[in-house]
Order: structure tokens, then sequence, then C-alpha cells
């Protein structure tokens, strides 16, 4: 059976598909399982609500927020101990695999696991390494807007153009999708990592420190164990105030360990909340006609808001759509659960118990690569130049190529780097990988060098670089932090905190690339076979709306191609991937 986990910035869920409906992970009695990790007595581990008391009392054996430290080499230390993001993550994966289990009396391997659209290639690889340090089989990492849509079409099968407006804990995602017969084509995206829940949190933190200092005469500023109690404090009233105009905070703040706890009483109001947030608010919603323009698409076009993520339950939010788009956000799925029920649906699809959704997703990024431009006489005027090959809001999976050159007859190796941006100058965007191809032919400088670029539906990337003339290439998959022996090492310091063995170790490289591969006779091999199961995925992504001739033929490519994949037959492959190509450009 395979798990859907939405693993958030403050609370994660799980969910699974058993005959056609979605059943949930329980944590005491709870859905929601906050994303918090703590030892008490410097000792026992504590994960979820327990560690979020924790965090109150004890915030120096206590991490929250990890999600937003993925793809990061930031250390965290616990318990005398150095825990990177991904091990942190992982802890919190290993207890919802722990508890799944528990509950429905079986085994869980597999798991889709959902991230930020907006998250990079390393946090995407930071992710599904937290996934297999933590016992799973990760099937497909999906983007959190794109899970929401897929849940939504997973209860109403009418046809809508959508808005999904996804505010997190940590996150903020906007995507445009157009949901029609069982497809959820993903249109548009756009976000911001760094935006979500938890600087809300911080703001109000903030404007009631600067109450209790001026009605108590204290100076909290500086006092960071104060700060973080009022964090987990402000986040309550944020809650509150989705549902009522006015919240009284009346709590114990402890300020200093050898001294008794200041009793406060507060009273905020929905509109001065909303008043100290309303920056960050434009911020997202301006990311909305971003993503409507990338579209091509304008409001009158747009029939559907979908709210996801629990921030987005602020009444101000809902005013704003109502406001700009004259639509009322569909209240039909709970916002904090979307997300978890696509996950969970999508993980439904794959295994075959849910076979009338089809979900075509995007990229939110551009990438390309640096190159140089000569001017007529030669003479090198720009070397910093941008090329997209795989431009923003492609549909995945994709492959793109483009044709280089080398800059003089002698040169005999090229750097290849690897940029993902949208900005005309190489060096303005983030620089995500660089390789070498060596021993290039040394003669005219016109000979070919075709740069591939794929980009599969987990969003992680594959770049291949080959002399045409003597198939000479070399290829990098954008590294994950981690190696065998580190993901082996993680999995053993989980295992003695869960205390239990795990077996899992000994194969948990299967899916784990270095930077650079090197280079043997197999790669161009690889490469063909590679971009023809690409194409095949994509091909079936389209069936179900394809015409029906189309339909047809693909149907016989896709078989012949399978088989012939079977069999390495290398040029029978090139020649079938060349036919549904052609198919599925007109399709596109």
């Amino acid at each position: 059976m395979m798990l859907g986990i939405d693993l958030g910035t403050t609370n994660s869920l799980a969910g699974t598909v058993i005959d056609g409906k979605i059943n949930f992970v329980e944590f005491d009695g709870k859905k929601l399982l906050p994303s918090v990790v703590s030892f008490m007595d410097g000792k026992e581990l504590l994960i979820g609500q327990m560690a979020k008391n924790q965090y109150f009392l004890a915030p120096e054996s206590s991490v929250k927020s990890i999600k937003r430290m993925m793809g990061s080499d930031t250390k965290t230390v616990l318990n005398s101990k150095e825990y990177l993001p991904e091990e942190i993550s992982a802890l919190i994966l290993k207890h919802i695999k722990v508890s799944a289990e528990k509950q429905f009396g079986r085994k869980f391997e597999d798991a889709v696991i959902t991230v930020p659209a907006y998250f990079s290639d390393d946090q995407r690889k930071a992710t599904t390494v937290a996934g297999k340090i933590a016992g799973f089989n990760v099937k497909r990492i999906i983007n959190e807007p794109t899970a929401a849509a897929l849940s939504y079409n997973f209860k109403n099968k009418n046809e809508i153009t959508a808005v999904v407006y996804d505010l997190g804990g940590g996150t903020f995602d906007v995507s445009v999708v157009n949901i029609s017969e069982g497809v959820v084509e993903v249109l548009a995206s756009h976000g911001d990592n760094n935006l979500g829940g938890d600087d809300f949190d911080s703001d109000l933190a903030e404007l009631m420190i600067d109450r209790v200092d001026e009605k108590y005469e204290r100076n909290l500023k500086d006092n960071l164990y104060a700060i973080q109690q009022m964090q987990v404090i402000a986040e309550r009233c944020k809650i509150a105030l989705s549902d009522q105009p006015f919240y009284t905070v009346i709590e114990n703040i402890v300020h200093e360990r050898d001294k008794p706890p200041l009793m406060i009483e507060l009273e905020i109001s929905r509109t001065e909340f909303e008043d100290l947030i309303r920056s960050k608010i434009d911020e997202t919603m301006n990311m909305v006609h971003v993503t409507l323009s990338d579209a091509k698409l304008q409001a009158k076009d747009i029939n559907q808001i979908l709210l996801v993520g629990g921030s987005s339950k602020i009444p101000m939010i809902s005013e704003e759509f109502e406001t700009i788009f004259d639509i009322a956000p569909s209240g039909s799925i709970d916002p904090d659960q979307s997300v978890c029920i696509g996950a969970a649906v999508q993980g439904g699809i794959i295994e075959d118990d849910i076979l009338d959704s089809i979900l075509v997703d995007v990229t939110p990024y551009t990438f390309g690569t640096r190159t140089a431009v000569r001017d007529t006489f030669g003479f090198i005027i720009d070397d910093d130049l941008f090329i997209p090959l795989i431009k923003r809001n492609s549909p995945l999976p994709v492959s793109k190529s483009d044709v280089f050159y080398k800059v003089h007859p002698e040169q005999q190796e090229i750097e290849v780097t690897v940029f993902q941006g949208d900005s005309t100058v190489a060096s303005e965007n983030k620089l995500i990988g660089l390789f070498k191809i060596q021993d290039l032919s040394q003669k005219e400088n016109s000979e070919e060098i075709i740069l591939t670029m794929n980009l599969n539906l987990d969003g992680i990337l594959t770049v291949i670089a080959t002399e045409k003339k003597t198939g000479k290439n070399k290829r990098i998959t954008i590294a994950d932090s981690f190696d065998h022996e580190d993901i082996s090492d993680s999995v053993h310091k989980l295992s003695e905190l869960f205390g239990v063995s795990d077996d899992s170790s000994d194969d948990v490289s299967s899916n784990t690339l270095p930077v650079e591969e090197k280079e043997d006779e197999h790669q161009h091999e690889d490469h063909k076979i590679y971009i023809a199961r690409t194409m095949i995925e994509k091909a079936e992504s389209k069936l179900e709306v394809a015409p029906a001739d189309d339909v047809a033929e693909m149907g016989k490519i896709i078989w012949k191609l399978k088989k012939e994949i079977k069999a390495s037959n290398l040029p029978e492959i090139a020649l079938l991937t060349e036919e549904l190509t052609d198919i599925l450009f007109y399709i596109d």
C-alpha cells in the first residue's frame, strides 16, 4: 500500500486510498501532526503535539519549521547530536510511517510526498532523501497546489478553470489549473518559499511583545526564550482570529528561569492582525496576477478559487478573491486536508486503485545554460548570456535540446553550467550544476555540441552534453546532498531513536545519483532509453484527452516501444521515440 504525505512546515498529514475512499492516519486521535521534533530531558524523543508542547517549555531542545531549511546544510543540535534538515524531516516521516502501520495493520513501503510548487531542485531532492532515510520508497514528488487540485477533482468531476492559492506555514504557492473530465492540467505556477503563516506569527509575536513591554514595563525584545514562547501564543491567536473578531491572550510567560512567570493579559483584534500582515497578503495577490498572466488568462476566465493551507483561512484572503474575481472560494474540501487527499489520490493512481484521474503538472522554473556571443568579426562581446532550454510552466515530463559550438577550434573541453532562473544574464540566475566534457575533436569550432535537459515528473533535472560527431557525452543529475554512506548512517541513527532495527539501509542507494556520473560506453544507450521512457510517460498522460485516432496510434507505439526497451534494441527505440514525439507535438 501507498501513503500520500503532506509534509508541512507547521503540520503534516498522511492518508491512503482503501476501497476508493481516503483514510487519514491519526495521531492521538487527530489528523494533523505538528511538524515539531523535541527531546524531553535530553533523552526521550518526542514528535508531534507533545513535541510542540515541549517547544513551549524548552525551545532549546526542540525544532520546528524544518521545511524552510530543506536543501541547505544548516545543522540543528538536539540531544548533543547534529542533525541535517533531511534527518529532522525523516524523523517526522518515520513517525508517520510507524503510526500508519500500527493503525492499518499493514506495511507502508511506498509514498507520494508533496512539496511546494516553487521548491528548487535541491529542495525536492532533500525531500526524497528524507523519505529514504525514513524507510520509504518515494514513488513521486508532487507539487502541493497540484495535489490540492487533484483532491478537488476526486470529489467533483465538473469542468473548471481554477486558481489554487496555497498559503501554508512556511511557503506560498499559487497555480492556475484546468480540471476537465478527470484531467488536472496545471497551466502556470508561481510562489515564494519564504512566505507563510510562520511570518504572520512572528509579526504578531513582535506586536504582542511590544504591548507587554509597554504595559508591564519589561524588556522582552532581546529575550529569545520569551520570544519563542510568544510565537507559540501568536499562532494560537492567529487561528482564533479566523473565527472571531477579538482574542484575549491570558498566559504565563517564563522570561527568566529563576524567577516566577509573568502573567500577561492582552486583547488583539482581527483588524489589527490583518493590518499587520496586509503587505504580505498583497505580495501573494500580486503573484496570483503574475500566474494568471503566465497562463494567458484574465480574472473573468476563472470560475473557481481553491484555498489550501491553514493560513488561507484568514478571512481577508477570501475577501480579496471575492473583490478581484467576484467568486467566493470553494469550501468543499478542508484547506488543511486537500494536499494530503491529492497525494493519497496520486498514490492510488500509481497503484491503479483510482483510474479516472490524470495529472499534468508543470515546472515553475526556467532551466538553461551560459554561453558566449560573437560579433561579425569573431570577437566575443558577451560571455554571460543565459540560454533557456526548459522554460517556466512547461508540462512535465519534458525534454529539450539545443545546439552549441566551441569557442575556438583547438578547444579540447567545454564547461557546461546549469542555471535556474529567468534573467538573460546567466550569473544573475541560480547556478545549480557544473560539469565538463573533455577530449573533444580538435578541428573546426563549428563542431556541434548537443545539450539536452530532461525534467521528470518529480521535477528533478538531468543534463546531458554530447559531441554530435563522436557521440562522446557527459551527464549529471543535480546532486543529493547525501551519498549512500550518509543515508545509511542516518537510517541507523533514526532506527536507534525509534528503538527498532532497520535493514533498509542496505538498499537505500538505489535512487541516489551522484553529482557527476563517470563516463562509460553505456551512457549514450542509457540516454536513448531515458528519453523513450520519458515520452512514454508523457504519452500515457495524454491518452484520455487526445483524439481517438491519435490514441490508437500512440497505444500501438507505446506497446512496441516498451517491447524494444526490454530488448535494448536502440535503433528501433530511437525510431519509435521519434514517431511518438511527432504525435505528441501536434497534440500539445
